[in-house]
């Protein structure tokens, strides 16, 4: 298969045979290994990479559909938070500030983020819904599980 080759915000990235192999950000260059589990390089590297990764997970999700509303951009968040080894984020602009950087497009506001973060309790994948049914939960929940996934496969 061929490669493919994609440029995000200061960063290539070359991708071959649906896997990352290489990352060339700001800070110099970072190579994933054959099973595409690890990345190699210093922590500023690792940084980049997270950041890169988060951009193409977000990206994915809209392009199949799975964030239909900007303040599903909260389940991305809450996910995050409650996920080890993810980017903590005190405050929606402090998300909102991380995904300008990422030069992610679509963008939430503040408040689209604090109404739906009032509306829920639990950890996940166990999140409880005040505003809503038992389908829309799930789909809320699935938002989350999706972004992890594509965000561990970049």
């Amino acid at each position: 298969m061929a490669g493919n080759n994609i440029y995000v915000q200061g960063s290539y990235i070359d991708i071959h045979d649906n896997k990352v192999v290489n990352l060339s950000v700001d800070k110099g260059e970072v190579h994933v290994d054959q099973t595409n589990d690890s990345m190699l390089g210093t922590s500023d590297d690792n940084t980049a990479a997270t950041d890169v990764r988060m951009a193409l997970a977000v990206q994915g999700l809209w392009d199949e559909g799975v964030l239909k509303n900007l303040y599903d951009y909260t389940w991305v968040m809450e996910v995050m938070n409650q996920t080890d080894g993810m980017p903590y984020f005190n405050t929606p602009a402090s998300f909102i500030a991380y995904l300008k950087a990422a030069d992610v497009e679509r963008l939430p506001s503040e408040d689209s983020i604090n109404k739906k973060q009032n509306t829920f309790t639990g950890s996940f994948p166990d999140w409880t819904f005040t505003d809503c049914d038992a389908m829309e939960a799930k789909r809320r929940i699935n938002v989350g599980k999706r972004f992890l996934n594509i965000f561990k496969s970049a």
